[in-house]
C-alpha cells in the first residue's frame, strides 16, 4: 500500500486560516497530559515539551491558560489514580493552569473534599465514564460514574464538573441522559455542567433533538475539545449563546485520534483505537488530519455561520474558560 503523506500545501493554507480567525489570547479548556503517552513517543520525563510541541505544530497561538486533567484508564488502580492526579496537579502548579481532579464511585467525598482544601489549583471535577460502576463503558447511566455526593460538592462549591457523557447509541438525546441532568440542574443549580465534546455531539441531528430538552436549564457549558462537526458547535452555540462555549483540543487524543463524525444513525472514527478501526480508503493518498486541527477548523467554521465578532470569538477561546476555570493561581 502507498505510503500516506501530509497535504503539505493544504495544511499550511488551513494554518494561514487559523492565524487569520483566531483571536489573540487562547486558553485550552480542555487537554490531558499522561506519562505513558509520553513514554510510548519518546517524550519520558519530557511531557509537557511534548505537549508545547504539539500545539506549536498545529495551532498558531501558544496557550495563554488551560484546564488540565489526568488520563488514567477504568482498569488503573486507586494507588494509579493518586499519582496521574498529582501529576497533573503539579504541571498546574507549575504552568499556573486550572487543574481537573479525577474522582471515581470508589473516591468517597472526604477524599475530594481534602483535595479541593488542600489543592487551590484543582478548578473542576472529572468523573469518568470508564469508571462506571455497571462496567458498561458505552451504555452507563451519569450516576453509574458521577455519584450523588459529587454532585452535592459540586453544589456546594459552586464547581464545575466536565462531564463526558456515555449512551453512546443516542448520546445527548438518550431519554436517561436527559432525566438525570434535568434532575442534577435543578436538584444543584449552583454545581456547574460542563458538557464534554459538545455534550458527545458527535451526531448532529441527534445532538440538536438532545440539547432542545435542556435549553431551558440555566447551569449548562460546552467545551468543543474533539467535536470535528460544525454543526454541532452551532447548535450548541445558538440554542446556549457564545457565553456558554469554550475551546479545548483534547491532546492527547487530539494528537492521535482523527475525525469522528455524523454516519447514518451513530458515529464513526477516522482513525485506530478508539471507537472504530481506521477506515480511510487504502487508495486516500495523504494521512489524515488529527483531531485537534479538525476540532479547530470546525469550530471556526462555526463562528462562520453564526456570524460572530471578534468579542464573541474572543469569549470562546478565552474569557468563558478564564472566568469558569482561571488559573492556578487565582481564586
Amino acid at each position: 500500500m502507498e505510503q500516506k503523506v501530509y497535504d503539505e500545501a493544504y495544511e499550511k493554507d488551513l494554518w494561514e486560516y487559523f492565524d487569520a480567525e483566531m483571536p489573540e489570547k487562547m486558553y485550552d479548556a480542555h487537554f490531558h497530559i499522561s506519562r505513558a503517552y509520553a513514554a510510548a513517543e519518546g517524550y519520558a520525563g519530557r511531557e509537557w515539551e511534548q505537549y508545547e510541541e504539539f500545539m506549536a505544530k498545529y495551532i498558531p497561538r501558544p496557550i495563554a491558560g488551560g484546564m488540565i486533567m489526568a488520563q488514567p484508564s477504568g482498569k488503573c488502580s486507586e494507588e494509579d489514580l493518586i499519582s496521574e492526579n498529582a501529576f497533573n496537579m503539579q504541571l498546574a502548579m507549575e504552568h499556573d493552569l486550572a487543574a481537573g481532579l479525577i474522582i471515581t464511585p470508589r473516591t468517597t467525598r472526604e477524599k475530594v473534599l481534602n483535595y479541593l482544601d488542600n489543592y487551590p489549583c484543582i478548578k473542576a471535577l472529572k468523573p469518568y465514564l470508564t469508571f462506571s460502576v455497571t462496567g458498561k463503558l458505552f451504555e452507563s447511566d451519569i450516576f453509574d460514574f458521577a455519584p450523588e455526593w459529587m454532585w452535592q460538592i459540586a453544589d456546594e462549591r459552586a464547581f464545575p464538573v466536565v462531564l463526558h457523557l456515555s449512551h453512546y447509541q443516542n448520546m445527548l438525546n438518550e431519554p436517561k441522559n436527559i432525566e438525570q441532568l434535568r434532575y442534577i440542574s435543578t436538584t444543584y443549580p449552583n454545581a456547574k455542567i460542563v458538557l464534554a465534546h459538545c455534550a458527545m455531539g458527535h451526531h448532529c441531528r441527534k445532538l440538536k433533538l438532545g440539547l432542545e430538552k435542556i435549553k431551558d436549564l440555566k447551569n449548562i457549558w460546552f467545551d468543543c475539545s474533539g467535536s470535528v462537526e460544525a454543526l454541532s458547535i452551532y447548535y450548541c452555540i445558538k440554542m446556549f449563546g457564545v457565553d456558554r462555549m469554550m475551546y479545548g483540543d483534547d491532546y492527547n487524543h487530539g494528537a492521535n485520534v482523527g475525525r469522528i463524525c455524523s454516519f447514518g444513525s451513530n458515529f464513526i472514527g477516522f482513525h485506530t483505537g478508539y471507537v472504530n478501526e481506521d477506515v480511510v480508503p487504502p487508495d486516500y493518498r495523504y494521512q489524515p488530519l488529527n483531531n485537534a486541527q479538525e476540532g479547530l477548523l470546525a469550530l471556526l467554521q462555526a463562528c462562520e455561520l453564526l456570524e460572530l465578532s471578534a468579542e464573541d470569538k474572543e469569549k470562546i477561546f478565552y474569557s468563558n474558560a478564564m472566568k469558569l476555570y482561571g488559573g492556578c493561581t487565582n481564586e
